[in-house]
């Protein structure tokens, strides 16, 4: 079982999380790891402190420690990636964050639930959030296209969608780029790691921003042949044991449902367990962009972010 808070996991597993890979950056209280904000990176207006951290606006963070995420069924063919696959392998880039040692032996007071062990997997390969029906948090490999090349996205690509007056995280979907990128899943032959990557992507998911700690998992840098970001670096673990404290007042995990329940299908299809999704209006440019630089490929997180009023 994978479970940060000690709550009655289901079956196969709880992880936790929370989502906010976003637009903005707040530093935190020690270190060099930022948290994700309501203030747009693009904005003139939003002040920026000495690691590159936005401190205006509301931090981005799951008001509720119970979570689900799903992954897509299709894995990806053209690697060679299974649900299976991909599902652990997600399951365990999460199981990172949620381990970490607050102090104490004290986690992070999120949990996260893997929802195929309940519903199955994710049949919908599109990110969406529909604000009045069920949905998902989805995790999802690209073979066919990927549409991110004017935001300059490299690798992967996170939505997050969030209450613009509190900060407060609606749903979260992440895409990486299996269409262009050599994803790999070896311990030996490396072309580019997956599991460093969700790993770096999860940390997003759970509301932290790109750190300037060269050693971090959530650095901007990433070596695509190197499997260091799979395991957490102190700042890491600074941060988001700041974004979720153990000392956080949480509820018992009795309902890890997205905002208006679950939805393995996309918006519009007809299925006998009838709900879909509808996706929300705009979203921002965002996700990794790479940069060529000496011996590593420098990757500078930019936010992707749907906001409601």
């Amino acid at each position: 079982m994978l479970d940060s808070s000690s709550r009655n996991p289901l079956p196969r597993g709880s992880l936790g999380v929370l989502s906010a890979f976003a637009i903005a950056l707040l530093a935190g209280p020690t270190g060099a790891f930022c948290k994700a904000t309501t203030c747009d990176a693009a904005s003139s207006t939003c002040p920026v402190d000495s690691n590159g951290c936005n401190t205006g606006g509301h931090p981005l963070s799951w008001t509720t420690g119970c979570l689900s995420f799903a992954v897509s069924d299709a894995g990806s063919a053209k690697r060679g990636i299974t649900y299976d696959t991909f599902d652990a392998v997600v399951r365990k880039s999460f199981q990172q964050w949620l381990a970490v040692d607050c102090g104490g032996g004290k986690h992070p007071s999120i949990a996260l639930w893997d929802a195929g062990d309940f519903s199955g997997p994710l049949e919908c390969d599109t990110p969406e959030y529909n604000p009045t029906a069920p949905n998902a948090n989805a995790w999802i490999l690209r073979d066919a296209d990927w549409p991110y090349h004017d935001a300059g996205s490299r690798f992967a690509h996170t939505t997050v969608t969030y209450d613009s007056a509190t900060g407060r995280i609606l749903d979260a979907d992440v895409e990486l780029d299996s269409s262009g990128v050599e994803l790999t899943t070896s311990d030996d032959t490396i072309v580019a790691d997956l599991e460093s990557i969700t790993t770096h992507e999860a940390g997003h998911f759970l509301g932290l921003g790109d750190s300037s700690d060269p050693d971090a998992t959530m650095s901007a840098a990433y070596s695509p042949a190197s499997r260091q970001a799979r395991s957490l670096a102190p700042d890491d673990v600074a941060g988001i044991c700041a974004l979720y404290p153990p000392a956080r007042d949480v509820p018992a995990c009795t309902d890890p449902s997205p905002s208006h329940g679950f939805s393995r299908y996309c918006a519009g299809t007809a299925h006998d367990s009838g709900c879909g999704l509808a996706r929300a209006g705009g979203a921002s440019d965002g996700a990794f962009a790479s940069v060529a630089a000496a011996a590593f490929l420098a990757l500078r997180r930019r936010r992707a972010a749907r906001k409601t009023p």
